[in-house]
């Protein structure tokens, strides 16, 4: 019978240019936002946070209070945006609403989740914008150098630790919360980034080589952990994959793991330097 007819099988390779064809759409996406600067960037940061909370809302949710997902949602998507013009006040206001729903779990127990995800979501958003370069005229070159130092040191981690976990394997890093991830990956991860951030520094014409390996290190070891909170969150709820919206990849927070935690990170690094001036040359011009 036609009910019991079995759906035909994925063709071998398949699901490899599945995920080959998803990886190149967002890295061009991404290059673009990047490269464009201001109010593109902005939103670009804007949409990526809100979608890693709603990914993080469905993960620790359901929540009793009727729309409080959405609205945060919301709140987190036009303050990234509005980063742009006042970054400190995007911060005030998330951090209030974070608080707020810590405070409100008389009236459901699940809402400080929510309110750990707006920090989550929220802050490495504001961060990017800021690193990039605040104002609607897309940032310094410095500030461009800057993102794509943090965006390259992770991606060189992630892909680091993947092919030295794979080819050497050994002992597990944290086996309860990931068990697929081993100290040799995290030990090549760290070494890519390292180089993978130098090269960006060389590359840009600049001479902080050796400023720069610390940071890449620093930044490094923080996109690992980012990587390991997320599976830690994931376990606690049973989830396997954040969400679905990227064919052959998952969800967003699947993707992002890392860089949410490095782009916060990487801007405190630079605030710390220069108190507020430009976040990005804190980061890279040493």
């Amino acid at each position: 019978m036609a009910a019991d007819r079995q759906p035909p099988p994925t063709a071998p390779g398949s699901d490899l240019r599945l995920r080959l064809v998803s990886a190149v759409v967002m890295m061009a996406v991404a290059i673009a936002a990047i490269v464009a600067g201001g109010m593109i960037f902005a939103a670009f940061a804007a949409i990526g946070s809100a979608l890693v909370l709603l990914e993080w809302s469905r993960i620790t949710g359901p929540f009793t209070v009727r729309m409080v997902d959405k609205s945060a949602i919301v709140l987190v998507l036009v303050s990234v945006f509005s980063a742009i013009w006042d970054p400190s006040s995007s911060m005030a206001v998330m951090s209030a609403v974070a608080l707020a729903t810590v405070l409100a779990r008389i009236a459901d127990p699940r809402l400080p989740w929510l309110g750990v995800g707006i920090v989550y979501a929220g802050f490495p958003g504001v961060a990017a914008v800021v690193l990039r370069g605040i104002g609607e005229n897309g940032g310094s070159a410095v500030g461009l150098v800057a993102i794509i130092f943090t965006f390259v040191v992770v991606i060189a981690t992630d892909s680091g630790a993947y092919f030295a976990g794979r080819s050497i394997g050994g002992p597990k890093l944290w086996a309860r919360v990931s068990p697929k991830k081993t100290w040799s990956g995290a030990i090549g991860g760290l070494v890519a980034g390292i180089a993978a951030g130098v090269a960006t520094i060389a590359m840009a014409g600049l001479t902080t080589y050796a400023s720069s390996a610390i940071i890449a290190a620093v930044l490094s070891v923080f996109s690992q952990v980012g990587d390991l909170l997320e599976s830690a969150i994931k376990r606690r709820f049973g989830v396997k994959d954040s969400g679905t919206i990227i064919p052959g990849h998952g969800g967003i927070m699947d993707r992002v793991d890392g860089l949410v935690v490095a782009l916060a990170a990487a801007a405190l690094i630079g605030y710390a330097r220069t108190g507020g001036g430009e976040i990005g040359a804190g980061l890279v011009a040493w």
